[in-house]
């Protein structure tokens, strides 16, 4: 009787050790997966960065991989394809006349802006707010900082429209006297936290006519 009672707690012992192992299985599977979801919830920008990693930007070929200068040159629908609808879109004449789309997320906001003129609204340039980070410089960092991650800017920091400090880099080939892409960090002072970060295609025109008169 003791011999079978022994048994049978050595059994249930079994099982309970399967269970446990089992419970554990799960977890180590099923987590990461969680948490990657979780991430790709919190920053729709990264989830499009996992899509492009090792791969080249479609436009700027020479640039550092980045997913968002990857995402400097496509149109909207493209765009919300990647991320999904966007929290707001609609017309703007800040920085000149354009139409826009912006998500916003637990680290700030990116908005995508178009100028009107542009039938099928091409991303030429692209607004972050604080929290939001382009080639490993954080909007919120200060001037010297970013200058730690980046480097010596092309310009800057100096004082510029409307009383702003605006400190830029300058990626991509040189065109017609103009860097390809424009990357300007503006603070409110010179040591004060960056306020926001434009990026800006600034090439855009002059690669349009150049593709205009290849196709002819």
């Amino acid at each position: 009787m003791k011999f079978l009672m022994k048994v049978m707690k050595l059994k249930i012992n079994v099982e309970n050790a399967n269970k446990y192992l089992a419970f554990v299985l799960l977890l180590i599977f099923i987590l990461p997966v969680f948490l990657l979801h979780s991430k790709a919830v919190e920053e729709p920008v990264y989830a499009y960065q996992q899509q492009i990693e090792g791969a080249e930007s479609l436009i700027f070929n020479k640039l550092e991989n980045d997913p968002v200068i990857d995402l400097l040159g496509k149109n909207f629908d493209e765009i919300k394809q990647v991320l999904g609808e966007p929290a707001e879109q609609g017309h703007s004449s800040w920085l000149g006349p354009h139409h826009y789309i912006l998500y916003r997320y637990e680290e700030g906001f990116i908005q995508f802006c178009s100028p009107e003129t542009i039938e099928n609204k091409i991303a030429v340039s692209i607004i972050l707010s604080p929290g939001q980070e382009v080639l490993g410089a954080k909007v919120g960092m200060r001037f010297t900082e970013i200058i730690g991650i980046l480097g010596t800017p092309d310009y800057g920091p100096v004082i510029g429209m409307n009383n702003l400090y605006y400190m830029e880099y300058f990626r991509g080939e040189i065109k017609n006297q103009m860097p390809e892409v424009l990357i300007s960090f503006v603070a409110v002072s010179m040591n004060s936290p960056t306020d926001h970060v434009f990026i800006k295609w600034e090439t855009f025109e002059y690669d349009q006519t150049r593709t205009y008169q290849a196709a002819r």
